[in-house]
Order: structure tokens, then sequence, then C-alpha cells
């Protein structure tokens, strides 16, 4: 019956494959993602290191150089593509993530840090959904602001 009617009707075959490919398309749904960001205050006042880090504890001392690690915060927002979300980091700064178009199980982000008016850091991150970035940072009390930011 198709054939016959694509015969009768040729653009039909053209409007079929149309939306067939369409809807091979991700909808906006498929185009979220949920942004979680960690602040950690890291210091060599002490040794402890915060139970919530448990299964990151291990990078968090391979890649610094600090003997203390405690979660100050934790923080999750649902981005679309475009989309930018703000978080609130611990010592008045902020910092705004954009969802950027990107393919199959890649998240990209644009970051940006803020203190204030002024710009600490301004990046791209990639990386895969489920995945995870440590980003060292600012200076915070007698330590440093970790970021944990990762995409679900």
């Amino acid at each position: 019956m198709l054939r016959a009617a694509s015969r009768k009707y040729p653009g039909i075959r053209a409007a079929l494959l149309l939306l067939l490919l369409l809807a091979a398309v991700p909808s906006e749904a498929a185009g979220t993602v949920s942004v979680d960001v960690g602040a950690v205050y890291a210091s060599n006042e002490g040794t402890s290191i915060d139970p919530a880090l448990g299964t990151i504890r291990g990078k968090l001392q391979s890649m610094f150089n600090y003997t203390s690690y405690s979660m100050l915060d934790r923080k999750r927002r649902t981005l679309s593509v475009g989309e930018t979300g703000e978080f609130e980091l611990p010592g008045r700064r902020t910092m705004r993530a954009t969802l950027l178009p990107a393919q199959g199980d890649k998240v990209r982000l644009s970051i940006q840090i803020s203190d204030g008016s002024r710009k600490l850091l301004a990046t791209t991150l990639g990386l895969r959904r489920g995945g995870m970035v440590l980003v060292g940072g600012p200076s915070h009390k007698a330590g440093v602001l970790i970021l944990i930011i990762s995409a679900e």
C-alpha cells in the first residue's frame, strides 16, 4: 500500500523519510543534563577527610597537596541546552554553568566563576555523562576551594 501510494504521490516517500529523520533527533528532554557542583574546602589544617568525600578521596589526594578536605556545600540544577544555571559558592563567589550542544554521551559546559564583578575563571569543560571534573581554585580561609563538577 505504501509503495502504491508513493508511486501515485511521489512526494510521500520524501515526507516519510523526513518524518523518520526527525524522529531520530533527540527530544528536548533528552537535551537536559543534571549538573551537580560540590564545594570542598582543602587546607593543611589538620588531617581529616570528610566521610562525604569517601568515593573521591584518592583523587583529591593524588591531585592536590593538602592534608584536610571537607565538603562545604553541594547544589544541583537541571539544565537544557543553551540554559544557564547559577551556583552560589562559599566566600560570596558564584559559578555560572551553561549547557552547550554535544553529541552522544558527551556533556559540554561553559563555566564562569566570579567574585563579585571580578571573573576568576572562564572555561569550557567536556566530560561524559556521569563523569566528573575537579577544579582547584580560589583561596578560601587558610586553604582553597576545590569544585567537584559532575553531569548526568
